[in-house]
């Protein structure tokens, strides 16, 4: 019961059903003036497509989102909104939270705290590109197609739905975020466990800061930054990780259940990056930055690092008596990102057997793919084609293929010595191996490292192109 000039003011019950553009509404509580929904309290349900449904009528920003559906207490003394969410499913993901919207302020503020027990990102997939139906699909589990279309025309992948920059400048937020387990929708990742961070919206530009979160025994930590005062969203993120294990992260299943992870270790390292653009894809096609990543106390599987290097021998004999693990002596990974095009200024794994060299690009404009492998060995192996391995074509349709050129050249020695005598065709596949260019991969990688890891940072990306 509200008092006005000293007289009590009677609450009545309100019983209410409505529709907000595609939501629904059910409420059933008390207020002391019905009409203008003064000193209003009572439990609510809500259901909708989208999030961002329920947020344009009543001019709340939230993110695109699959289907949703949220119950809790609502209340409102004069221009204050506050809400306890009890349970909120979005897809597969279980949110709570408690919220304040005030609408005394000239720009609408929301603040408040968004906690769960789980998160899917695909649930929220719409708000960074990707589809309603695909998102919704994945959040509920569904199987993927054999050959699944790709998100967009013409064979690409990157999600390309335009952002919604006005809504960002029509309202300020500040929340707290503490979500338990965070499913990164890909069958080969570990969920974070937990995520936190605190989100900021000011003026049109975004922030997700103080990150914190823990997976594969290691931690994430970082900014992100969208700012979307201007028709093209600006982008920058400064992330670091660090004692991150490898097998613990990625999941490595074998056929084998004696055969060990293909790779192990603990992985650390850092990006600083920036882009700009419309959507999602727009922005990874300008990215500009770096990337930097270091392996410690790692292991990859010997079988991998013989197929990589199409030794025949070693690889049959590793068929037939079991994979083993080689111990990685030196692992160096650092990338240059200029106008969406990743390139590495040095990709290199040192192992007792082999070392491996990595070069070439990786457009996220154009989602091309040029890597080149090349594999040099340091031991002697009677059957080995150590043609470079080339990774082509585009995200969509990556192919994997032999130099042709160092392939041939080795099959035309072949076919020549045959002549001579059939057992001497064999010798252009007989590989003494090349220790000493291979001892220079390693000291290289390892005064590589040394130079690295003395760096204390990144460097920041370099100003948007002027467009």
């Amino acid at each position: 019961m509200a008092v006005v000039a000293d007289r009590p003011v009677q609450a009545v019950p309100v019983h209410l059903e409505a529709r907000a553009g595609r939501a629904s509404l059910k409420f059933d509580g008390t207020s002391t003036d019905p009409v203008h929904l003064g000193a209003l309290r009572g439990r609510y349900t809500v259901t909708g497509p989208s999030l961002a449904a329920l947020g344009d009528p009543v001019g709340v920003t939230l993110p695109t989102t699959g289907a949703f559906r949220a119950q809790g207490l609502l209340t409102k003394e004069g221009g204050l909104w506050s809400t306890s969410i009890e349970r909120a499913t979005i897809g597969s993901s279980q949110l709570t939270g408690a919220f304040s919207y005030d609408t005394r302020s000239p720009k609408p503020v929301l603040a408040g705290r968004l906690s769960g027990t789980k998160l899917l990102l695909a649930d929220l997939g719409p708000a960074v590109g990707v589809p309603v139906r695909s998102a919704t699909a994945a959040s509920a589990g569904a199987p993927e197609p054999a050959a699944p279309k790709p998100a967009r025309a013409g064979g690409r992948v990157l999600p390309d739905r335009a952002f919604d920059l006005p809504s960002l400048r029509a309202m300020n937020a500040n929340v707290l975020v503490d979500i338990a387990s965070v499913d990164l929708g890909s069958n080969l990742l570990e969920p974070l466990r937990p995520l936190r961070a605190h989100l900021v919206l000011n003026d049109g530009v975004l922030t997700l800061r103080d990150i914190d979160a823990r997976t594969g025994q290691g931690r994430l930590a970082g900014s992100l930054v969208l700012d979307g005062r201007q028709s093209r969203a600006l982008w920058n993120t400064d992330l670091r990780w660090d004692g991150v294990r490898l097998e613990s992260w990625v999941r490595q299943a074998r056929a084998s259940a004696d055969a060990p992870p293909y790779v192990t270790g603990t992985l650390s390292g850092r990006a600083r990056l920036a882009g700009q653009g419309k959507s999602t894809a727009a922005i990874l096609g300008s990215l500009r930055g770096g990337v930097r990543m270091q392996l410690v106390n790692g292991t990859v599987s010997h079988l991998a690092i013989e197929a990589a290097g199409l030794d025949v021998a070693q690889g049959l004999g590793l068929l037939i008596k079991g994979d083993d693990s080689l111990r990685i002596q030196c692992n160096v990974a650092d990338f240059t990102a200029e106008q969406g095009v990743l390139k590495p200024r040095v990709f290199v794994l040192d192992t007792p057997d082999s070392t491996v060299f990595v070069d070439g690009t990786l457009s996220l404009a154009t989602e091309a793919i040029d890597l080149r492998v090349v594999v040099t060995p340091k031991d002697f192996s009677p059957f080995a084609l150590r043609a470079p391995l080339h990774v082509r074509g585009t995200f969509a349709d990556p192919a994997v293929s032999l130099d042709k050129a160092a392939l041939g050249t080795r099959l035309g020695a072949a076919a020549l010595l045959a002549f001579i005598n059939p057992l001497a065709a064999l010798l252009p596949f007989v590989d003494v191996g090349n220790s000493d260019t291979a001892e220079r991969g390693a000291s290289d990688c390892k005064a590589l490292s040394q130079r690295i890891a003395a760096r204390p940072a990144l460097p920041a990306p370099g100003p948007a192109p002027k467009r």
